[in-house]
């Protein structure tokens, strides 16, 4: 009994310790079939030579992939055929034995080999079925191949495609410099590319209905975009779609307002005009909606009833969405003049004898003061009697400075794009206001809304508003200081840390060697040096969107690093290497990965793993028979875009805090997966500013849904510091 149970304790420990091993790593494969090729090799050479051992999917793959590369397809179709039967489903990372994996695509070999034997349909079949189980860029490559050459065959594609732009109408006008301008492709058969304004999509696989998104940045004024779409066998559709952009608010320019009994109630005739470039799409004062056609200028006259306090408020909104609103506060005389401005206003005239009158601190409104200007001139003696008449009518000359109001102040802000409104007022009339030394077009009008677009610098801004009446009075606001930040979301020091291994790449002598190639300026099949690929590769995920902060960009100081830890190419591909090296480097990811060459194709792997956990977070691929410099430039851009898309930076809120967690109202559909980590931050009010502040903890996805997702906490012992509304975004 007592050596059952100290039998049963050592098979538990060595099952704990398998277990152990087991989940070091996830999955990732590590053998490869270019391991055991041996290139040059007759037919009968690769059957008398290759060792089937015991007949596993593995060895029947292997083999196949010798013969195919050879160029024998029958042979190759009987050895892909064999694996299949034992292993049906493509997979990465499929276990053969112990820990060993292997990225396992019978059908899709097979398919190829199809397609190298012109048997077309056969061929789109295990295309298709490999793409159902495992995705893979060579899969996609030569499906879009065969049903090339179907469509050649049969001659059945007889229409270009249509592009279709869902997201705005043909001559819309928009008031953002950046839109996100979306649509479908349409074509009878396969749409294979899409370019926006001159930027190619990046699409592998040739559907029939392809949809796409494109950021374009976009002018003042009218913007004429060009969308160009060609479908498998070569037929093109162009579309030239405008947008006009229009990012100048309207101007309200309030000229008289009179303030009449009615009912027993102040009634306000208010008159005026709003002008816009484009066009009026809506005003209302008070809230009561003024009647008016879609103009760029409109003269208006309305009765409003003053409600407690005596305000009129006003909303114009133009055709572009740009708003300006202002809010008056009259008085009984229905002066334009603010009220709390009254004992600011001096008014001066010339009498005869060249003496000017100040009146001041007063409730007379122009033609008060006019009249008792008059009375005075009036009182001076007989002589020059008829220059005195005609002094008598001129009005008084205005020597005040006009007035400016803004609820603009200084602040800290995180978009580039500020809009500020204010208002300018004189008597007289604003003739010109200024913004920062320029010119704002306008009409001249007694009180003069607007409203003010501004492209920021980084750091401090400041901005100065000034007026001028017509009778070149200047008023100035008091310099307000603006400081734009960049938002510690988008700081390169709040990604996702990472660091870039050379790809573990094949000789062309051998297919494999087990030196460290980019030691060696290795070179794959056609020449391309894997220091030049590591480049091209590190320049792809500097183009937007950025992603990730990378520690080491210096290959060579990587390069010692791999050297003093006895690192060989065939350890480059593993995981295990890549967590090493990442811990060594203090990078919280790694990306690995491989490269592939041969006389027909490139195929690249890259994968990125959590240090930490060991994760993998993202793996994706990329292949195509274009080696010529500005295709790999290409391809690897694609590369880097799909690894942003599997690891994307998304943004949401937490919506309720659980023990030791919380729920956020992102997930599954916005990109998420388990493993990835958050930044938390919480907007607070500081003075003037609102600023986002990160909280102190540190949080992983455990558990996603398709719109929520669960996040677990793991630098505090409980959720104290998170609250709802909290924002929430991908480290």
């Amino acid at each position: 009994m007592k050596n059952k149970a100290i039998k049963l304790t050592i098979i538990s420990i060595t099952l704990f310790v398998i277990s152990i091993g087991c989940a070091a790593t996830t999955p990732v494969a590590t053998d490869s079939w270019r391991e055991y090729f041996k290139p040059g090799r007759t037919k009968e050479e690769i059957t008398k030579e290759f060792n089937l051992y015991r007949g596993k999917w593995w060895n029947y793959y292997t083999r196949g992939r010798w013969y195919a590369e050879g160029g024998f397809y029958e042979e190759a179709i009987g050895d892909f055929k064999k694996a299949i039967e034992i292993r049906s489903k493509d997979r990465r990372a499929a276990r053969s034995y112990g820990l060993h994996f292997w990225d396992y695509f019978g059908h899709r070999e097979l398919g190829i080999a199809f397609y190298e034997l012109k048997q077309y349909e056969q061929a789109k079949q295990e295309l298709e079925t490999s793409l159902a189980t495992a995705d893979s860029a060579r899969a996609k490559f030569y499906l879009n191949k065969c049903n090339e050459e179907i469509l050649k065959t049969t001659k059945a594609d007889q229409l270009p495609p249509h592009i279709k732009v869902t997201s705005h109408t043909d001559g819309e006008i928009v008031n953002t410099p950046v839109v996100n301008l979306s649509g479908t492709v349409m074509d009878d058969y396969f749409v294979r590319d899409v370019t926006i304004q001159g930027q190619r999509q990046f699409i592998e696989l040739a559907e029939k209905d392809l949809k796409f998104t494109e950021k374009v940045n976009l002018g003042i004024g009218e913007n004429t975009l060009n969308l160009v779409s060609t479908d498998l066998i070569g037929k093109i559709a162009q579309l030239k779609f405008k947008l006009t952009l229009d990012m100048r608010p309207p101007f309200i320019y309030l000229d008289d307002i009179e303030v009449q009994r009615k009912n027993g109630k102040n009634v306000a005739i208010v008159k005026g005009t709003v002008t816009d470039d484009y066009g009026i799409r809506s005003f209302s004062i008070n809230d009561t909606t003024v009647q008016h056609a879609q103009n760029k200028e409109v003269h208006f006259e309305q009765e409003i009833v003053l409600a407690e306090g005596n305000k009129i408020s006003f909303r114009v909104t133009d055709i572009a969405g740009n708003e300006t609103n202002g809010e008056q506060k009259v008085t009984v005389k229905a002066s334009l003049w603010p009220e709390d401005k009254w004992n600011e206003i001096k008014f001066t005239h010339n009498t005869t004898i060249n003496k000017p009158v100040l009146l001041a601190a007063t409730r007379l409104n122009g033609s008060l003061i006019n009249t008792f200007l008059a009375s005075l001139t009036a009182d001076v003696s007989g002589t020059n009697k008829n220059k005195r008449e005609k002094t008598t009518q001129n009005k008084g000359e205005d020597i005040s400075a006009p007035i400016i109001r803004s609820g603009i102040k200084s602040c800290i802000v995180y978009d580039k794009n500020f809009f500020f409104s204010g208002e300018a007022h004189d008597d007289n009339g604003i003739e010109k206001l200024f913004v920062n030394q320029e010119a704002i077009d306008i009409r001249p009008g007694k009180h003069v809304f607007f409203n003010y677009f501004l492209k920021l610098n980084d750091g401090k801004n400041t901005i100065t508003v000034k007026a001028i009446d017509a009778e070149g009075n200047e008023a100035q606001l008091s310099p307000i200081e603006v400081e734009k930040k960049t938002f510690e979301l988008f700081d390169t020091e709040a990604r996702f840390t990472i660091s870039l291994l050379p790809l573990r790449t094949f000789s062309e002598e051998s297919r494999y060697s087990v030196a460290l190639l980019p030691l060696q300026s290795s070179m794959t099949n056609k020449g391309i040096s894997a220091e030049r690929l590591y480049a091209k590769l590190l320049n792809a995920f500097d183009e937007d969107p950025k992603r990730f902060n990378f520690v080491e960009r210096d290959q060579a100081k990587l390069l010692e690093i791999l050297k003093e830890q006895k690192i060989s190419n065939s350890e480059l591909a593993s995981p295990d290497t890549a967590i090493k090296i990442g811990k060594i480097q203090a990078a919280e990811g790694m990306l690995f990965g491989s490269v592939e060459e041969d006389d027909k194709g490139i195929n690249v792997t890259l994968r990125l793993v959590d240090t930490e956990t060991t994760q993998i977070l993202a793996n994706t691929d990329v292949y195509d028979e274009d080696k010529s410099n500005k295709n790999i430039d290409w391809l690897m851009y694609g590369l880097t875009l799909k690894m942003k898309q599997q690891f994307p930076m998304a943004q949401g809120d937490v919506i309720h805090v659980s023990g030791k967690g919380f729920h956020i109202n992102v997930g599954a559909n916005h990109g998420l997966s388990v493993g990835m980590k958050l930044l938390v931050f919480r907007e607070i009010n500081l003075g003037n500013f609102r600023i986002k502040e990160p909280v102190d903890v540190i949080a992983r996805i455990v558990q996603v849904q398709p719109d929520t997702s669960f996040v677990k906490i793991t630098s505090v012992k409980d959720s104290e510091n998170i609250a709802n509304n909290d924002m929430v975004i991908t480290k």
